[in-house]
């Protein structure tokens, strides 16, 4: 259990034992003496109006994020949770109103350039949380892994600083995109991306994997800024072909479908957070 939800749970022990002898002070004793008027009545008010602010002090720090908390601590410690911290990027065709994908390199479907973040320094994911790799082992820096509820909302909040790990999207650009010679590299030698959000899928129950119970799903979604150049050789692309083997050009539509060509082809059901 983390340091500020035993310090909320501190508080609301001690505000309810104030609000209880308040409770036995005005309807149940009788007499009243000085010492309790005087002297333990302001104390119990004090006590109440330290524990309430305190109590929302806390609330506040955890922001949206105060619920899981209390879930991951108190009713679901040790349930096996999977993890995936990863970012997609958006690459829409100026004029045409099309998006840009590729064919997945693990699941036989067209999708958003992006994959998960690293870890980088000495950043330990299985010795401070006592995380098991999916079972991709060749990639131990992968944010993609499994480990207890009850790191939950450390690692979000690890997540959100920033700290040790990848905060950009060129590595995966530079191996689905010019690895693979989809578009060149005279073009795309360097990109400019722009933060639009971050989408959230916190512990929703799921069973695809051996003994997990619950997903944790965290996707940056950049969207590329296209420069001339880089903007009339993706135009070629997709005057050349709407889509091939390694790459499509599809509509809004057909995202929110999750399929095209006649329903042949598959869009991975993630893209949906790049329209």
């Amino acid at each position: 259990m983390s340091k500020e939800l035993n310090r909320f749970l501190g508080y609301v022990i001690v505000l309810l034992c104030a609000l209880g002898y308040l409770f036995y002070r005005y309807l149940y004793l009788n007499p009243v003496t000085d010492f309790h008027k005087e002297i333990l009545v302001t104390a119990a008010i004090a006590i109440l109006s330290t524990c309430l602010i305190g109590i929302y002090e806390t609330i506040k720090c955890q922001g949206k994020y105060f619920w899981t908390s209390v879930k991951c601590s108190l009713f679901i410690p040790n349930k096996e949770t999977y993890v995936s911290l990863s970012y997609l990027l958006r690459i829409k065709l100026p004029g045409s109103e099309r998006y840009f994908l590729v064919k997945g390199a693990k699941v036989d479907q067209y999708q958003p350039v992006g994959g998960v973040y690293k870890t980088v320094g000495n950043k330990n994911i299985y010795k401070e949380w006592e995380a098991h790799p999916k079972s991709d082992v060749n990639n131990p820096d992968d944010l993609r892994f499994f480990v207890k509820a009850k790191y939950i909302p450390e690692i979000i909040r690890w997540f959100k600083s920033h700290r040790d790990r990848e905060t950009d999207v060129w590595r995966e650009f530079y191996e689905e995109l010019l690895e693979t010679n989809i578009l060149s590299q005279k073009n795309f030698k360097t990109i400019r991306t722009e933060f639009l959000s971050t989408q959230e899928n916190i512990l929703s129950k799921q069973n695809r994997f051996n003994n997990e119970q619950y997903h944790t799903l965290i996707y940056d979604i950049f969207q590329l800024e296209l420069t001339p150049d880089q903007f009339q050789e993706l135009e070629k692309l997709f005057k050349d072909n709407t889509f091939t083997e390694k790459y499509a050009f599809v509509t809004k539509d057909e995202i929110e479908k999750e399929c095209f060509n006649n329903h042949q082809l598959k869009i991975g059901q993630h893209t949906k957070f790049t329209i």
